[in-house]
C-alpha cells in the first residue's frame, strides 16, 4: 500500500514510543522479578511461597515476551539516523507532557 498522507517520520516515531512502552514494561516486571526472588528467599509459609513461585514463574515468562516483540521491533529499525532522531522527538513530547 502507498501511503499519501502519512509522513515519512510516522514510522520511526511509531517504533520509538512503541519501544519506549516495551522498555517501560520490561523495567517492571524485572522490578517484581527481584521482589518476588526476595520474598520467595525470606518466605516462611509454604503456601505464600508457592504464589510466590507462580507469579515469578509468570513474570519470568512476561519478561521473555516482552525481550520477543522488543527484537521484532528492533528489526524493523532500516534507517538508526531516523530512528535516532524519532527518539528525540519522543522524549521531548514526554518531557512537554510533564510540564
Amino acid at each position: 500500500m502507498s501511503y499519501s498522507q502519512l509522513p515519512p517520520e510516522y514510522k520511526y516515531d511509531t517504533l520509538a514510543d512503541a519501544v519506549y512502552a516495551r522498555e517501560v514494561e520490561h523495567f517492571h516486571y524485572d522490578f517484581d522479578r527481584k521482589n518476588f526472588e526476595h520474598l520467595l528467599a525470606n518466605a516462611t509459609d509454604n503456601e505464600f511461597a508457592a504464589g510466590v513461585a507462580e507469579r515469578l514463574q509468570d513474570t519470568a515468562k512476561q519478561m521473555g515476551n516482552v525481550a520477543g516483540i522488543m527484537a521484532a521491533l528492533e528489526s524493523q529499525i532500516e534507517d538508526k539516523a531516523a530512528y535516532e532522531a524519532a527518539v528525540e522527538r519522543a522524549i521531548i513530547r514526554r518531557a512537554a507532557k510533564e510540564e
